[in-house]
């Protein structure tokens, strides 16, 4: 025990003080905060084209007055040219588009036609397709003697208001919105940070057998304390940063929620804006926090120590880094699958029989299972399914410690999956 711990804290105090990790463990929430920010701005601001696009129309049967059809920057004229001439202007104007419908039923487009020049995207499309459809509906609805005036007057307004009974049997409003969101940033973080830290160990035990410093070491240390000493110094490097990163974030939001909640020096778009920010804030502060953060740090470390014991194993093996890739593959597939399973269980079914068993499965459910968190998750099903994870880890800490004990000092034959089974069977 006493190696282990000296291997532990070798592995912790080296990488803690490393520059590079200061800087991000500083650096990473604002880094991940602006990069969020920056996509959601020029994903809702930064995809318009604000050219005119031009549309020649022409219709055999439809009686529409082309500039009754205009919106946007989308502006409609009259087909008078031949086909050949318009395709022609089309060819030397991208944002030229000719738009034909042949159909005599106008309910069905079978026999419609839009001709595009190249600076129509997908969404151009899609918008003239919706618009003009819409336009027929309008046209079909007085020709029934419906006016649009009556049509939306019928229209439902409104939207149904949900609570939620908490787990205290108190009312609260509806987060389900909130809770997919920070149950998939924490999926996504377990899935991040097990590739991340679970590969540091593998690079450890790759440098060492490589430089044949770890003859030097395996001396006075077993390759079994060797191993554990990593994985649990790299384990307690990932927790701390961790740690860091939710004090700082929970600094950021609460001078964020006290600037927001001062808007008298504000104008009304932005006083509005931070009205929704404190209802996304008060909406946090509803949430178990701390079952919440507890799921996460479980299974963060369950999953961390059971991949990285794998990795170790993986790291002490080979001797180059190509030869990774044949044992990395398989590996890290069930993490891949699990995350992929937690994308659909957030936005369906978080406590469905799908979410369930796969949060029984140890090598999918750290990340299935942060999903799931904030869902109030039974006790019962965390529980069994931590003690799986931890039974689990406990098997392949022995299957990868035999690996790692022979395999750390085998150099120059490239291994295969067949050398790692003999070695498991090696007494």
């Amino acid at each position: 025990m006493k190696n282990i711990w000296v291997v532990l804290k070798k592995e912790y105090l080296t990488r803690i003080r490393n520059k590079t990790f200061i800087v991000m463990t500083f650096l990473a929430p604002i880094l991940v905060a602006l990069f969020y920010a920056g996509a959601i701005y020029f994903a809702v601001n930064g995809g318009d084209d604000n050219a005119q696009k031009d549309i020649y129309f022409e219709a055999e049967y439809w009686e529409a007055n082309p500039s009754d059809l205009n919106f946007d920057n989308f502006k409609f004229h009259q087909a008078t040219n031949a086909t050949e001439a318009i395709l022609k202007n089309i060819d030397e104007n991208p944002n030229i588009a000719w738009l034909h419908i042949e159909d005599q039923d106008i309910r069905f487009l079978d026999s419609a036609e839009l001709v595009t020049g190249s600076g129509f995207s997908v969404k151009h499309v899609s918008q003239i397709d919706g618009h003009i459809k819409n336009k027929i509906h309008e046209t079909l609805l007085q020709k029934n003697g419906i006016s649009e005036t009556t049509l939306e007057s019928t229209q439902v307004q409104g939207e149904i208001t949900t609570f939620e009974l908490d787990d205290k049997g108190d009312v609260t409003g509806n987060n389900a919105g909130l809770k997919s969101i920070i149950g998939f940033i924490l999926a996504f973080v377990i899935y991040m940070f097990i590739f991340i830290y679970g590969s540091m160990v593998m690079r450890s035990a790759m440098e060492e057998k490589t430089n044949r410093i770890v003859e030097v070491i395996v001396s006075s240390v077993k390759p079994f304390q060797l191993m554990m000493g990593k994985i649990l110094g790299v384990a307690l490097v990932g927790l701390s940063q961790f740690i860091a990163w939710v004090l700082l974030t929970t600094g950021f939001l609460t001078v964020i929620g006290q600037l927001l909640k001062q808007p008298q020096n504000l104008n009304e778009a932005t006083v509005t804006k931070g009205k929704e920010a404190i209802e996304i804030l008060q909406g946090l502060h509803a949430l178990p926090i701390g079952e919440i953060l507890t799921i996460f740090v479980l299974f963060f470390l369950g999953g961390y120590l059971l991949y990285s014991s794998i990795f170790a194993a993986i790291g002490s093996a080979v001797n180059q880094e190509t030869d990774v890739q044949q044992f990395m593959l398989p590996v890290s597939l069930p993490l891949v699958f699990g995350f992929i399973i937690a994308q659909s269980v957030v936005f369906q079914a978080p406590n469905g029989h799908l979410a369930q068993v796969f949060s029984m499965i140890p090598l999918t459910s750290p990340v299935v299972m942060a999903v799931r968190a904030p869902f109030d998750v039974p006790i019962s099903e965390v529980v069994g399914s931590f003690l799986i994870l931890v039974i689990t880890f406990l098997a392949m800490v022995w299957v990868s410690g035999k690996i790692y004990r022979i395999g750390i000092l085998m150099y120059g034959k490239k291994p295969s999956w067949k050398d790692l089974f003999k070695w498991i069977r090696q007494s």
